[in-house]
């Protein structure tokens, strides 16, 4: 397990995998289950069944574009150790635009946004810039 984590910090294709696996669950979670995400984030919207319809048509869509960026951050793990370096930076400046976004949408209360998507998303970040900005890569 030890040797694992070690190995990831140190591999930037390996964090670029991760990311895009990672996506790829959160855009099929949201295709799969997109009334629960919904209901979540705007409970006030029960019952009105135009605010619904468009809702679950914005969630899937959405699921659609992780799906998309989950599949291109993996495809690119085996890329050189100097293109995944950059695209893990890229994923990182991402990952904190979203956790920027996230937050501001909650602190505004717009919407419910669960804290446990902010960790997702900042933790994505930090895990993605710290690791693209080690010197020595696998």
């Amino acid at each position: 397990m030890l040797f694992s984590v070690k190995t990831i910090l140190h591999s930037s294709r390996a964090v670029l995998a991760l990311n895009g696996g990672l996506m790829i669950v959160l855009g099929g979670a949201f295709w799969i289950l997109p009334e629960f995400f919904t209901f979540e984030m705007f409970p006030h919207i029960r019952g009105d069944e135009t605010a619904t319809a468009v809702a679950l048509a914005l969630r899937k869509i959405m699921g659609a574009g992780c799906v998309f960026i989950g599949s291109v951050l993996f495809s690119c793990q085996n890329s050189s150790k100097y293109t995944a370096q950059r695209l893990l930076f890229s994923s990182a400046a991402g990952f904190l635009f979203m956790f920027g976004a996230l937050l501001h949408t909650r602190i505004s209360e717009q919407a419910s946004v669960p804290i446990f998507i902010l960790i997702f998303f900042g933790a994505l970040s930090l895990l993605s810039l710290f690791v693209a900005s080690r010197r020595y890569q696998e």
